[in-house]
């Protein structure tokens, strides 16, 4: 049980830092000289670069498609250049709700590992070997969840 707790950590830390990876590309071409997007670009690097340093804190690469997902926002950014921009604030509030439901799905079941953990470690009355998912990961992915719902109430009222 312990190695499949582990497995999922590794695999969502990844999993999301290829996804940051794909944002931060869209916003470093969509609408260059917005103070909003600058706003977004720094929130997206903050992110990426802590999933980063939890991934090499663990011993672990980053996914091998995070790369190409990187790539694959800065052609989309460069797309969006020429829509309108009512499709390019509907693409945007897409791809936060959806990034924002896998950061809450993965919330979810992280919370539900680090419960079983501590279950486990309460009737064995010793700690397992492994610490995750590690209150590092859940306080991070609780902050991205309450900065993109901040992010989507600013964005509802204009």
């Amino acid at each position: 049980m312990s190695k499949d707790i582990q497995r999922n950590v590794i695999f969502m830390l990844r999993d999301l830092h290829a996804r940051e990876s794909m944002r931060l590309g869209w916003y470093r071409q969509w609408r260059i000289a917005d103070a909003t997007l600058q706003h977004l670009r720094e929130r997206k690097a903050n992110h990426q670069a802590f999933l980063h340093q939890l991934l090499r804190h663990r011993d672990q690469t980053p996914a091998w498609y995070a790369r190409l997902f990187y790539y694959f926002g800065h052609l989309s950014g460069f797309v969006t250049a020429v829509l309108p921009d009512s499709w390019v604030l509907w693409i945007e509030k897409t791809l936060e709700f959806w990034i924002l439901e896998r950061y809450r799905k993965y919330l979810h079941r992280l919370t539900l590992d680090q419960d079983i953990r501590t279950m486990v470690e309460a009737v064995q009355l010793h700690k397992l070997k492994h610490n995750e998912p590690g209150r590092d990961i859940l306080l991070m992915i609780q902050k991205i969840i309450r900065d993109s719902e901040e992010f989507q109430t600013l964005a509802s009222r204009s």
